[in-house]
Parts: structure tokens; sequence; C-alpha cells
């Protein structure tokens, strides 16, 4: 009976280990709803891995190339890169080392690593880790055709302005050369000549 009861424990323990009910897989901050955005942005980005690491780059302060070579380097997903570019923001530590730190304590989770670092749940810093994945959400769930078109016309505005610029310069150019063709002309007036 002892024996039955222990391999009746022990069965249940694995299942329920198998199913989400033992220690959190990696990539988990231990809130759901947190946990869940991080899902959600995983799969935008994607979707457009050059739109995620342009926004990611803008909102943490922290160059595209460095973003590249830490999910590279380290084998992250784009949630991870996220948490990674959080922390490295909240701590004022560079990426690559949070991500070195996180490779090499992967089976805890990004919530026990937040707080090894001090981040505790529910703090400012945790709930400004949480505005920004749900900022980086809403960007990336933006209509795509949308921001693109933005950014093309954006692009288009520039290309305008670097034409109108090139035109005033070949104008004023011209406006020079006029000028110093009148005054040759003058010249050669007062010399008895025309051309």
């Amino acid at each position: 009976m002892k024996n039955l009861f222990a391999i009746s424990l022990a069965l249940a323990l694995f299942a329920g280990q198998a199913y989400g009910l033992g220690a959190k897989p990696a990539g988990v901050t231990g809130d759901r709803g947190f946990d869940s955005m991080l899902e959600n942005l995983n799969a935008s980005a994607n979707a457009d891995p050059d739109g995620y690491y342009r926004q990611l780059s803008i909102r943490q302060g922290i160059p595209e190339q460095d973003l590249r070579q830490a999910k590279d380097r380290f084998g992250l997903g784009y949630s991870d890169l996220y948490m990674a570019s959080a922390l490295a923001k909240v701590k004022n530590r560079s990426i690559l080392g949070v991500a070195e730190d996180y490779q090499q304590n992967r089976g805890k989770g990004w919530g026990v690593m937040a707080q090894e670092m001090g981040i505790k749940p529910g703090s400012d810093e945790f709930h400004a880790m949480k505005r920004g994945a749900r900022g980086s959400l809403d960007y990336m769930k933006a209509d795509v055709p949308k921001r693109q078109k933005h950014e093309q016309a954006l692009k288009q505005e520039h290309e305008r302005k670097a034409k109108r610029d090139d035109m005033a310069n070949k104008h004023e150019t011209g406006k020079s050369k006029q000028a110093q063709d009148a005054n040759k002309n003058e010249e050669n007036k007062g010399r008895g000549k025309t051309r």
C-alpha cells in the first residue's frame, strides 16, 4: 500500500511538472499578464524583426547592433531580448552582460533574475518594464501597412527636401554664373567690346 502511494505521488509530481505545475520554464517572469504580453510580443516581432529592433533600440536607448548581437550570441528569443534590454536599461548595465548572465542561469527565468538584480515584483521598476513591454507590443501590433505607409511618407518627404535643397543650390549657382556674365559684359562694354 505504501509503495502504491509512493508511486502515485511520484507520477502526480512528474505529471504536474510536465503540465507546468513544477518549476517555471525559462523566460517566465512569474506574472501571468506580463508573460502573456511577452508571448504576444515574440509572435509580433517574428512577423517584423527589423521593425522590432528599430523600436526596441529607440525605447531602450540601446544600439540596434548591440540588440542583434545579444540575440545572436546568446540565442535569445525576441521576448528574451526585450527582458534583457529592459533589465539593462533599469540597472544601467550592458545588454550583452545581462544576456550572458541569463544564458548562464537560463533555468531560473527572468523573474528570478530580476529579483537577483534587486527588482522586486510589484516595484516601480517592475511596472516600468511591464509598461515598456505593453508599449512595444502595441507598436508591433499597429497596422503594419499603416506603419509602412508612414515610413514611406517620411522617406518621400526627405527625398523632396533633398531635391528642393539641390535645386536651390543649383539656382544660387546659376544666379552666381549670371552675375559673373553680367559683370563681364559690363567690363567689356567699358572696353568697347560686347558679347
